[in-house]
């Protein structure tokens, strides 16, 4: 039997209006998918978050027990609705396993230690993955791949080939994508004094620039008032 037990009670497909009743009585409307069928149910909201908040989460193996349905089944989290404001849940899928097939989840990774490039080199980590699909047991499923990064030095890089992997699971990610890498971070060149000071000199030549400009255009605008005087007087 699996560490979680959901318990709750088969319902009729209904629409709206029994579903917000049945929110109303601190159950969590839903439906058993599984074996080319499904069943319409609801289970108990406070045992459905607190199974949320396990390091398991999603992954975690449930045992349903409903009132009407004759059978206790296997079961995984397959998708959960959640309202968009107040994050209450709306509605549950969960799907029937067969514990004696793999299965296929994410899972999340968790670096632990401090890498050799970071601690005597002033390295930084930069992590391009922070989830594994994998294939295993259910039984098998882990909270969480653990991967030690205190051998890491500046340039090295580890792809999900490389991850140390139990061997109850099998990657299905591309083996060549990048997990973590460590190096050096960039550090913008400070200018040098000569450089700053063409920097500045720059402005203050197109300002210069600009001035005679300015001035032949207000020559120009005194010329145009001129003509109009002038034709004034005729």
């Amino acid at each position: 039997m699996s560490e979680f037990v959901l318990e709750g009670k088969t319902r009729a497909p209904g629409r709206k209006g029994p579903a917000r009743r049945i929110r109303a009585q601190g159950m969590v409307p839903g439906v058993i998918y599984g074996g080319g069928t499904s069943l319409t149910m609801a289970v108990e909201a406070k045992k459905l978050l607190k199974i949320l908040e396990t390091k398991g989460g999603k992954n975690s193996v449930i045992t349903t027990r409903l009132e009407g349905d004759a059978r206790e089944r296997t079961v995984m989290i397959k998708e959960l609705t959640a309202h968009p404001i107040y994050d209450t849940l709306l509605h549950v899928d969960l799907l029937e396993i067969d514990t004696r097939k793999p299965i296929r989840v994410t899972v999340p990774l968790e670096f632990t230690g401090v890498a050799k490039g970071v601690k005597d080199k002033g390295g930084r980590l930069k992590h391009a993955l922070r989830a594994l699909r994998v294939e295993c047991l259910p039984s098998d499923i882990p909270a969480a791949i653990q991967i030690d990064v205190t051998e890491m030095d500046i340039g090295t890089v580890w792809r999900v080939r490389d991850l140390p992997l139990d061997n109850k699971l099998k990657a299905l990610n591309d083996p060549e994508v990048n997990v973590v890498s460590c190096a050096i971070p960039k550090v913008e060149k400070e200018p040098t004094p000569a450089e700053a000071a063409a920097a500045g000199a720059a402005p203050a030549a197109a300002a210069e620039g600009a001035a005679p400009a300015d001035k032949a255009e207000k020559g120009e605008k005194d010329d145009k008032g001129g003509k109009a005087e002038k034709g004034g007087k005729k």
